[in-house]
């Protein structure tokens, strides 16, 4: 398979996976992300933000290693859409430059092109049962270059990870700030993409943002993307 194809099937699952949940539900999380959305677009932001972190926290019941089950697939998009450059987390796969098992990878996207990617150091599945696993997304914007990087991950099975620079992609950019980054764009197309049963939540804890003049702001407001998948 295909890096493309391994990426547009991963989040398709999850898209339809989300698609499959009752009423009740999906309105919620609809509702939620759409306040997001507008506290994000409102008055307060004249100012520029220049970094963006997302606090991530993955509850796994019960996985297989046999089959490198479950598998995750994070999306983080500093202009508000899929149309231009985005990027990546992949967990327990990776897809470029073909499918493996376990492990991590951070990928850089131009639309429906992969342009680079980056492996952990952890190449094993997960492996351990009832584990939680948590990271931090960061996206920032210093001196005309713009950085993705996963840190402050903690996994049973992995240990740490992300601390060593091994997850970290680096572009040029054009940007001045990071204003158009919406919070709606991760929770819709982030999601577990293979063995959802074996998921118990995947969890947006936190949203921490910086500004210019280094003001940091957070949002502790968890949001649960909800991993109802079939097996």
């Amino acid at each position: 398979m295909s890096h493309l194809a391994a990426k547009q099937n991963c989040l398709s699952s999850a898209r339809k996976g989300r698609l499959s949940r009752d009423t009740a539900r999906r309105s919620r999380i609809s509702l939620t992300a759409l306040a997001l959305l507008a506290w994000w677009s409102g008055p307060s932001y004249a100012i520029d933000i220049v970094a963006i972190e997302e606090h991530w926290e993955l509850s796994v019941g019960e996985p297989d290693a046999s089959s490198s089950a479950p598998q995750v697939s994070m999306v983080m998009s500093h202009t508000g859409n899929l149309d231009g450059n985005y990027f990546v987390f992949t967990l327990n796969h990776r897809t470029d430059p073909d499918y493996r098992a376990g492990g991590m990878q951070v990928q850089l996207w131009s639309g429906e092109d992969l342009v680079y990617s980056r492996n952990s150091i952890h190449e094993s599945p997960l492996s351990q049962t009832d584990e939680v696993i948590t990271w931090v997304q960061r996206t920032e914007l210093v001196d005309g270059s713009l950085t993705f990087e996963v840190s402050n991950g903690h996994s049973n099975s992995w240990g740490t990870f992300g601390d060593q620079g091994r997850l970290r992609l680096t572009m040029d950019t054009t940007l001045e700030n990071l204003n158009a980054y919406r919070p709606a764009i991760s929770l819709e197309e982030s999601g577990v993409c293979f063995a959802g049963n074996r998921v118990r939540s995947l969890v947006l804890t936190k949203l921490r943002w910086i500004d210019s003049e280094g003001n940091v702001y957070e949002l502790n407001a968890p949001i649960d993307v909800d991993a109802d998948l079939d097996p």
